[in-house]
């Protein structure tokens, strides 16, 4: 190799950057990644593997951190988000989704070892809030070696209140227009929809309910429905 073909082959090695609008910076130290971020970002961006790709819509803004390693992994951003916190994905093929019209104050994801995270429409995520596929290390049964905490995928439906400090653990599948109580910790399936989890682990705690953003004394049966016809108003106390 000839003295310019060093040079080229150096150059080559260098991490691509970007910036986007307005106070944003990717660093791909990959190759064959795509961002396609037409929406308002004050955050990193930083790519390490083959593959990648992050889609943020005009409509939609993120603040925070995102980084992901692997091979061919997602991130999706639905219309009309608005989210803060940080994205953290490692494997291959995984694709965390967020569904339109849902805002995080403050959330962490973490997508490991195959699994995905799938967040619905019109979500409300408060502050202190983590994802979890895995547990990112192992608890081990010494009887004989086995593994007991197994990665599993997160499923969020649509129209979900989740509060500060909870926790969705690998594992988690919550039905539509439900409510997750503060500092809960939930960790399995449930498929009653219109109810209230809280504690540790989480249980339902309540039924027959569903939940607005806006703070009125008396809501009609249109206002208790209109997530689901239309496009709620979303409004910045979380």
């Amino acid at each position: 190799m000839n003295v310019f073909e060093r040079i080229g082959s150096f150059f080559k090695s260098l991490p691509k950057i970007r910036f986007y609008y307005p106070f944003a910076t990717m660093i791909d130290r990959g190759r064959n990644n795509t961002v396609d971020a037409k929406g308002r970002l004050i955050a990193t961006i930083r790519l390490f593997g083959t593959g990648h790709s992050v889609e943020l819509p005009k409509s939609s803004s993120f603040t925070g951190h995102i980084t992901i390693r692997g091979q061919g992994n997602r991130l999706i951003i639905g219309e009309n988000c608005r989210l803060c916190g940080e994205f953290m994905i490692k494997g291959t093929d995984q694709t965390v989704s967020i569904g339109e019209g849902t805002t995080f104050e403050s959330v962490y994801v973490l997508s490991q070892e195959r699994g995905n995270v799938t967040v619905g429409r019109w979500c409300m995520f408060s502050r202190g809030i983590e994802i979890r596929t895995s547990d990112a290390h192992s608890l081990i049964r010494k009887s004989d070696g086995r593994r007991l905490n197994r990665p599993k995928s997160v499923v969020v439906g649509d129209h979900v209140w989740v509060g500060v400090g909870s926790i969705l653990n690998k594992g988690t599948v919550l039905p539509d227009d439900c409510v997750v109580g503060a500092k809960s910790f939930v960790n399995k399936t449930f498929k009653e929809s219109g109810v209230v989890l809280a504690g540790t682990p989480a249980v339902v705690v309540k039924r027959g309910i569903t939940w607005n953003r806006r703070r009125f004394r008396l809501f009609s049966k249109e206002e208790m429905e209109e997530w689901r016809t239309s496009e709620p108003i979303n409004d910045d106390d979380d």
